[in-house]
């Protein structure tokens, strides 16, 4: 039997989710916006924190009782295609004011239109990083990850769901659609699961120096990249790691502040009412998470249409600007995620 998630524990993984989505964000367009003044924001690092996080959440839901293949499926499906079919929209949008000159992260501009069908359809089926491609949404960089989510998804629902004879067939079918890059980062999203299934073992009185000490060793292993300095020890004796793994590359420092992450958790989920303070905060911090998506995914593409297409280049009118286009979008959007469910019980119904 499940055990219900506590509401701190449910609270603290809102807040972090959130605070990653703001990282994703700073780390690409903070550059383009200040470039007199450079900061090291945790942009790689923060998918990571979103892979850990996301093996976690799913390993709940999928416990959950009365959860069936179909039920799992159906929410899974609504999760992700309320938030990727808006961004593929977006990025067609756009287009026509685009231009052709990128802004920082919003990778190449000049797109013929076959690519741009390719790069869209790639991105459609989630297949834009799978085996030897690197293909995101047009002006959408930060797509990648959720090409690797869903494959995650898709495994780990084969391997709970599948019937027995054919759950190792159906696991290997996904991982063999995946790719090697994926599955590369597979055990970092694996230690979200395995935080799920070790929740409440941690003795109360390690949880605060678990807690602490994972976190801390998260931030010292960004501050000092340590996943850069892996990579690149790796690079002199597998140049074309690089351009192979692409943002796989960094796999073995991934690994370690996967660890440090899913062990913060691992003590968030003993704190219990330590946790307390974080109430005060309640709604805000569940209205923000509930834009976490929409925050990770459009805010690229806005950008380029900001910058380029409307000629908004005074940070203190964009950047209020962005957040309302943010909040509009992922009011029309991530937060209809019930009418999203709806809809695809009604179409499988």
């Amino acid at each position: 039997m499940d055990l219900p998630m506590p509401a701190s524990l449910s609270l603290y993984l809102d807040l972090i989710r959130f605070l990653a989505a703001v990282a994703v964000l700073l780390f690409h367009l903070w550059p383009q916006w200040f470039p007199g003044f450079p900061l090291p924001w945790p942009g790689h690092a923060a998918v990571i924190v979103f892979f850990v996080l996301s093996g976690y959440m799913i390993c709940h839901a999928a416990h959950q009782p009365g959860v069936t293949a179909r039920t799992f499926i159906q929410h899974r499906a609504a999760r992700i295609l309320s938030v990727a079919l808006p961004a593929l929209l977006l990025s067609l949008v756009i287009a026509p004011l685009a231009g052709t000159t990128p802004i920082h992260s919003s990778g190449d501009m000049q797109i013929d239109p076959m690519a741009f069908l390719l790069r869209m359809l790639a991105s459609l089926l989630f297949i834009g990083q799978s085996w030897n491609l690197t293909l995101a949404p047009p002006y959408n960089p930060p797509y990648w990850s959720l090409c690797y989510e869903v494959w995650y998804y898709a495994m780990y629902g084969a391997w709970m769901f599948a019937p027995r004879r054919w759950r190792l067939p159906a696991v290997l079918l996904a991982a063999l659609c995946a790719g090697p890059k994926i599955l590369l980062l597979a055990p970092v999203w694996l230690l979200g699961v395995l935080v799920w299934h070790l929740r409440g073992r941690l003795a109360p009185a390690l949880a605060a120096p678990v807690f602490l000490g994972c976190m801390a060793a998260g931030l010292l292993l960004f501050w000092f990249d340590v996943g850069v300095l892996l990579r690149n020890r790796m690079l002199a004796h597998w140049p074309q790691a690089g351009n192979q793994l692409h943002e796989s590359a960094l796999f073995l420092g991934d690994y370690l502040l996967g660890i440090a992450v899913a062990g913060n958790f691992l003590g968030a989920a003993a704190m219990g009412r330590r946790l307390r303070a974080l109430f005060r905060l309640d709604q805000a911090i569940r209205l923000a998470a509930s834009y976490t998506f929409s925050i990770y995914l459009y805010h690229m593409p806005l950008a380029v249409l900001l910058w380029n297409g409307f000629g908004l280049h005074n940070p203190w009118l964009f950047i209020p600007t962005l957040l309302l286009m943010l909040l509009l979008l992922g009011t029309l959007t991530e937060r209809q995620l019930p009418l999203y469910r709806r809809v695809l019980q009604r179409a499988v119904a």
